[in-house]
């Protein structure tokens, strides 16, 4: 990272912090937010993208540590076989030991390292939204995934600025319910355009995501 992007995050973590140690001395009352439908009644085609299979569960570990209100963990497949996994985690009230975990910190592990990372845009009809974007490798296995932070009205890449909205929005929305969006695809020399059609089902994901949370 580069020094003007390590002095802005930091500057968001103690604006975070401050913020939080307000919340906290107020003694201030939040309220969960429910869903308006449950994840699993996310369309089953978007866009050009249909989903494959049964929905995969969890294993108990790994809901212990994610703590979610709701989770999907779903295949989406394109016209020309490329298979997508989708996982959605919500949360109802974010606190203290239930709180999105950044996938930066969560995927590495299994011999897969964070080879490239980068903000892109997904086209919206306000104007493009900003995600992340991360290859995974492995020996010569590499590994597509976008993720961001969706809720309360907003999709954010940032998890620092996230953080901080997550915050303010328990202080004067009295609410910090959101949800983590990633997709993982596969790169292989047959298909180039991963990215961009990883790109296209963000878009149709987004606003299909819309319809599920809770309301603006």
């Amino acid at each position: 990272m580069k020094r003007g992007g390590r002095v802005l995050g930091l500057f968001i973590a103690v604006l975070f912090l401050a913020a939080a140690a307000l919340l906290m001395s107020s003694g201030h009352s939040v309220d969960p937010q429910k869903l308006q439908k449950p994840l699993k009644d996310l369309p089953l085609a978007l866009g050009t993208w249909r989903a494959t299979g049964m929905d995969f569960p969890l294993d108990q570990d790994t809901l212990d540590l994610l703590k979610p209100n709701d989770y999907l963990l779903r295949n989406y497949v394109d016209p020309r076989g490329q298979v997508t996994a989708v996982f959605i985690a919500f949360f109802e009230l974010q606190q203290e030991g239930q709180i999105i975990h950044s996938p930066r910190h969560c995927l590495p592990g299994g011999g897969w390292q964070i080879s490239h990372r980068e903000e892109v845009e997904v086209p919206g009809a306000q104007g493009p939204y900003k995600v992340n974007h991360l290859i995974l490798s492995k020996n010569l296995q590499r590994l597509s995934v976008l993720y961001w932070y969706q809720g309360r009205g907003r999709v954010e890449a940032d998890e620092y600025y996230d953080r901080l909205c997550l915050v303010l929005d328990g202080l004067f929305k009295d609410r910090t319910d959101g949800a983590l969006v990633r997709l993982t695809t596969g790169m292989n020399d047959n298909n180039p355009k991963v990215l961009q059609e990883q790109i296209a089902l963000a878009a149709k994901m987004i606003s299909a995501m819309n319809q599920l949370l809770p309301p603006q």
